[in-house]
């Protein structure tokens, strides 16, 4: 796979970053690092590109098609990140340039993309045969079971919603494992932290890693989810956990 992103928000470099898996991304656990990240290997080859749009652009842009790259290469899959509006609403013309077979707009904030921005991008894209998602935030994307590029991603790179195994002895979480992790990466940071941590302090020891890490995700109430979105990631890797236990107990008592 093929995957190019454009980004102005520094999150597009942080998603990058999760993908390549580069030995210096993750520092949060200083000298008390464990390699988490090892088995999760490294997507660096997928990665074709990156190209870092201005942040400090004008309100209304009457050429957006300026800030796209000049020569992008033929790619499959485009991931845009928190551009400006203009430029997100003329995507269409660069993923049909780079011929592209599915687009991801991940949302971290209600002002990258509202909604009627979002319909706009989907039917322009839908009409060139380009499949879409708009990840609210990205931290939510799951496979749609279209078979799509989108899906492609999900599956091959494993990223997306957080999908993790953990196992218990007693009432403590003893070991924790990634499946599938957040694009930023924070699952692998959660799950180190929640090791040796009782059931009864779990729900609070996973918001206090998640915060840590730190979710970059905005804190600004947005209706379109009903929430903030630092506190809809919280609530993806915390359901995560959760399902988890749930499996592990359920094998626990067909041994009994």
């Amino acid at each position: 796979m093929k995957i190019y992103v454009l980004y102005a928000d520094e999150f597009g470099e942080k998603v990058a970053g999760n993908l390549v898996n580069f030995s210096t991304f993750c520092t949060s656990c200083g000298d008390a690092c464990e390699h988490c990240r090892r088995d999760y290997g490294s997507f660096a080859g997928y990665i074709y590109g990156l190209h870092r749009v201005p942040q400090d652009l004008p309100p209304f842009l009457e050429n957006p098609e300026d800030y796209f790259p000049r020569d992008p290469p033929r790619c499959d899959l485009l991931i845009v990140v928190g551009v400006h509006q203009d430029i997100l609403a003329s995507v269409d013309a660069l993923a049909e340039r780079m011929g592209v077979k599915g687009v991801i707009v991940p949302i971290e904030d209600g002002g990258w993309c509202p909604v009627g921005l979002q319909k706009q991008v989907e039917k322009s894209l839908e009409e060139i045969g380009v499949a879409s998602a708009f990840p609210r935030p990205f931290c939510t994307l799951e496979e749609r079971g279209t078979g799509d590029v989108v899906d492609q991603f999900v599956r091959e790179c494993r990223v997306g919603r957080p999908v993790v195994e953990v196992e218990v002895q007693g009432d403590m979480i003893t070991k924790g494992r990634v499946l599938r992790t957040a694009p930023c990466g924070s699952t692998f940071y959660v799950m180190q932290q929640i090791k040796l941590t009782r059931i009864y302090r779990l729900n609070e020891r996973i918001a206090e890693a998640h915060h840590a890490y730190p979710c970059t995700a905005s804190m600004q109430y947005d209706k379109t989810i009903g929430d903030t979105y630092l506190h809809i990631g919280g609530y993806a890797i915390r359901n995560a956990v959760v399902s988890s236990l749930q499996v592990e107990t359920l094998n626990s008592c067909k041994y009994r």
